[in-house]
């Protein structure tokens, strides 16, 4: 009997464990948040992601990037070196379903946080806006989606509103920008700067805007919470106002301008083509010019001259290019390295690809 009675009382001590279990799982699902996949959380996000292009006076393609709807009356929030371009004269926002719409002039920046707030032209119509979350909240290990635009206008099949995933790896100080940061694993490539980077709910808590190139998903991204006092009411300015320097700036700007030879890899877009690359560059009152050594292609040296402006701290965009051979190279210099893109061509032939250099 008494064998019995301890064999009944374990198991009555079993079964109210298992009981209390399931009771606090239970509890514990119900009070917590559920996350959407990963197909539900891209067929609503990627109609309110645009890659923005660049124009000069003449509707030459300068630059493209990245942003994304936070406003229903058309206010687009991407990076400031995104918009900060030289000769920049007007702009665009492609959507993922064909449409665009110009821009019509930048309501805010802050160029120390990388940051610029957009405002389409499109009077009487009603966007489809991304909600914003709290990145004051984000855990290191929470799942993430970016969503952009890498490559577009370079890759030979259309990369507009690209979706990856991955989690934030880490929470960083970023020196330059006296800012935190978000490491992340979710893949992102240059044209990606400005792209939205959202949780499960799918709120934004982050705008992409960096990579690592020696490394393996070592990409970043600018909290939310930088933005918010960006988004104003306030007047559109030119976007020619953004880049017109102010009368300091060349004088201040020279002593950290990216001057020197970095070496690297260049690799096609279109080919089965790559090679190594160096460059060395000087900088004079925001006029560039550069030589050039290549391996790996038609192409075996140039001389390039073209624009250089600082769009940031120890962040510099560059413009260059050279009639014989006829290439054009664009990028950004951030730190000690060399992010960019090439476009080549002769005759019907037509090569556009990657730089990825750093100072020797």
């Amino acid at each position: 009997m008494r064998l019995q009675t301890n064999r009944y009382l374990y198991r009555t001590a079993l079964v109210t464990a298992i009981t209390v279990a399931l009771m606090n799982a239970i509890t514990s699902a119900a009070q917590s948040p559920v996350g959407k996949d990963i197909p539900t959380l891209a067929r609503e996000t990627r109609p309110s992601v645009v890659r923005l292009v660049l124009r000069d006076q003449n509707g030459r393609e300068l630059a493209s990037g990245s942003g994304f709807l936070v406003g229903g009356d058309g206010k687009i929030v991407t990076n400031y070196h995104v918009v900060h371009v030289s000769g920049t004269a007007q702009a665009e926002a492609r959507f993922a379903d064909g449409a665009s719409y110009q821009i019509l002039g930048v309501i805010a920046t802050d160029p120390d946080k990388d940051l610029a707030v957009l405002k389409l032209q499109a009077k009487g119509r009603d966007f489809q806006a991304l909600p914003l979350g709290d990145s004051d909240h984000v855990q290191i290990g929470e799942h993430v989606l970016a969503i952009g635009s890498p490559l577009a206008g370079i890759s030979p099949v259309s990369t507009e509103a690209t979706v990856s995933d991955g989690i934030i790896s880490g929470i960083r100080d970023w020196p330059e920008h006296q800012m935190k940061v978000f490491q992340m694993t979710a893949p992102i490539s240059p044209g990606s700067s400005g792209g939205a980077l959202v949780n499960s709910s799918g709120e934004v808590v982050g705008v992409t805007f960096a990579q690592l190139v020696d490394g393996q998903n070592l990409n970043f991204a600018i909290p939310i919470a930088y933005v918010r006092s960006l988004l104003t009411d306030g007047p559109a300015r030119s976007l020619t106002t953004v880049n017109s320097p102010t009368p300091d700036d060349h004088s201040r700007a020279e002593e950290k301008a990216p001057t020197g030879s970095y070496t690297g890899v260049w690799q096609s877009g279109r080919f089965a083509a790559s090679g190594a690359a160096q460059l060395t560059i000087k900088i004079v009152e925001g006029s560039a010019n550069a030589e050039i050594f290549l391996t790996g292609g038609e192409v075996t040296s140039a001389n390039l001259n073209g624009t250089a402006h600082k769009t940031g701290e120890n962040i510099w965009t560059i413009e260059l290019s050279s009639k014989k051979p006829r290439l054009a190279v664009r990028g950004i210099f951030r730190g000690n390295s060399f992010v960019g893109d090439y476009t080549y061509s002769r005759f019907l032939l037509v090569d556009r690809g990657q730089w990825v250099l750093r100072k020797e």
